[in-house]
């Protein structure tokens, strides 16, 4: 019976089903395929989320209108296959827009779209509207001032005539921002008591009649600003003048400096003599004396500063030359009486030698 059932058709036809049955099973088994196989797979299957910052184009004929309410970036989150969403974040190969074609001058709130976006990535755009101001576009071109602030001048300077490059500045922007424009100017900061030329890039503003700035663009956005800082000098005599009462009428002031350089605004230097008075207190002098005058008191406002900053006086009241005389004559009466004395000597000895010769000839 056995025998009669292996050797019938129907035997080798299930044998011939088991196997394929085992095939199957045995390729389609987990592990059994390569290991990149498995691992591509897997990766493909995996999501992954990143947040990109992207620039917002507009699609609006901004030659003709200038367009101000958006932002230059915004925000989008995507979402999808961890590759997928790699190779977007490197390539960065979409856009994010506002599309203002169809709108009219005014504000306008408009969603922001996007283009070239895989379809099997998700997104979200943050913020997802924004506001814009559509206007007339207008273009003006203004002369620019200075001002800044003339008491940072240290004392005696002057500034020069100021130097801007270039001195004019296009501004573009909607035709009522243009129209609110009174000045355009720049506003350079001096270092207080400040000497010497200022020389930097200064910031260009667009104010109002307010002076509050207003919304536009400027072209050249910074200028340079030179401002010549200088001070004036020249040389001058000093004469030195006796103030105040004494009771010695033989006094003389004498200095080594003959002449000094004053400092000034040009103001003041051409309100200078060639010549000017030095007073020098002698109410308080006794006798031989030096001074030291500060140039700046006697001065005042009259000059910013001098050089040298003060000078030596001497005061001679006469009264060493009259010691010296008096000690000369005491000298001469004590040599005076000394000869006298000496003299009074040599006679009395004399005397006394005659005498003896006298005697030893009488006897």
């Amino acid at each position: 019976m056995i025998k009669k059932i292996i050797n019938s058709n129907y035997f080798y036809a299930f044998i011939a089903l088991c196997c394929s049955l085992w095939l199957f099973f045995f390729v389609s088994t987990p592990g059994v395929g390569s290991t990149r196989d498995s691992n591509q797979s897997n990766t493909s299957t995996v999501t992954k989320r990143a947040t990109l910052t992207v620039p917002l184009q507009l699609q609006a004929d901004v030659d003709k209108y200038y367009i101000t309410g958006y932002p230059e970036n915004v925000k989008v989150t995507i979402e999808g296959p961890s590759a997928l969403v790699t190779a977007t974040k490197n390539t960065q190969n979409f856009n994010l827009y506002l599309n203002l074609k169809d709108l009219s001058i005014g504000q306008h709130r408009v969603q922001i779209k996007e283009s070239g976006l895989n379809s099997e990535l998700t997104y979200s755009i943050k913020p997802k509207y924004v506001t814009v101001n559509i206007q007339r576009r207008e273009t003006k071109k203004f002369a620019v001032d200075v001002d800044y602030n003339k008491e940072s001048l240290a004392t005696g300077y002057e500034a020069g005539k100021t130097e801007v490059s270039p001195d004019t500045v296009t501004v573009t922007g909607a035709a009522s921002e243009i129209e609110k424009i009174a000045r355009v100017i720049v506003k350079p900061i001096l270092p207080k008591g400040i000497k010497s030329t200022f020389d930097q890039e200064v910031l260009v503003q667009a104010l109002d009649k307010n002076g509050k700035t207003v919304n536009v663009t400027l072209d050249p956005q910074t200028v340079h600003v030179k401002i010549p800082i200088t001070i004036q000098s020249k040389q001058v005599s000093i004469n030195l003048k006796q103030q105040g009462d004494s009771n010695n009428s033989n006094l003389s002031l004498e200095s080594d400096v003959k002449n000094i350089r004053v400092f000034g605004t040009q103001s003041q230097i051409d309100a200078i003599n060639s010549s000017v008075d030095i007073p020098v207190d002698v109410s308080d002098v006794t006798g031989n004396t030096k001074k030291s005058i500060d140039l700046g008191d006697v001065l005042g406002n009259k000059v910013a500063f001098t050089d040298p900053e003060t000078i030596s006086v001497s005061i001679n009241t006469g009264s060493s030359s009259s010691s010296t005389n008096n000690s000369s004559s005491n000298s001469a009466n004590t040599n005076n009486s000394n000869n006298n004395s000496n003299s009074t000597n040599n006679s009395s000895s004399t005397n006394n030698d005659s005498t003896e010769d006298n005697n030893n000839s009488e006897q």
